[in-house]
């Protein structure tokens, strides 16, 4: 078997050499001819070979360097959505606190609201639940033979004075 061919230069002259002898094979029948001849076509054949494998070599390793990259890509944009989905999930979180705190303030003040009207629903009875009462303590308190007169502010405070007179 021939051996293998370094370079283009040796690959040219190989075939400068096989031109020379197909020229001799018509002026002569030789055998050692047809012998070179066939080393030179099985030397070209795998050369071809050759080039093909290193341009199906080079294809891939091409692929398998886009397929790196995108697998790094692919990490990086994973480890973003990681990141991503990790602060979603602490500002719901926070979210949700500030919700219950939000909801707990909100029926405390319902409950005051309604502890309040309540109060004030009573207030008018209780006032003039106050102002029946004290108005029959102060006719309790006339002197006899007090004028019996508007108790206005100003009857109420002549009453006083009479009152402060006499003690």
């Amino acid at each position: 078997v021939c051996g293998s061919l370094q370079g283009r230069g040796t690959m040219n002259r190989h075939l400068e050499r096989r031109e020379q002898l197909k020229r001799l094979s018509v002026d002569s029948n030789l055998p050692e001819y047809m012998d070179a001849n066939k080393c030179i076509d099985e030397l070209l054949k795998q050369l071809e070979d050759e080039r093909r494998n290193v341009r199906r070599e080079k294809l891939a390793v091409a692929r398998l360097q886009r397929e790196v990259a995108r697998s790094k890509s692919e990490g990086t944009m994973r480890e973003k959505l990681i990141h991503e989905l990790e602060e979603e999930r602490r500002l719901r979180l926070e979210s949700e606190k500030r919700l219950r705190e939000v909801t707990e303030e909100s029926e405390l003040g319902q409950a005051q609201m309604v502890s309040l009207q309540q109060q004030f629903s009573r207030s008018p009875k209780e006032t003039g639940e106050f102002v029946a009462m004290a108005g029959v303590a102060q006719m309790d308190d006339r002197m006899p033979g007090e004028h019996t007169g508007t108790w206005g502010p100003l009857g109420a405070l002549r009453g006083l004075k009479m009152r402060a007179a006499v003690f």
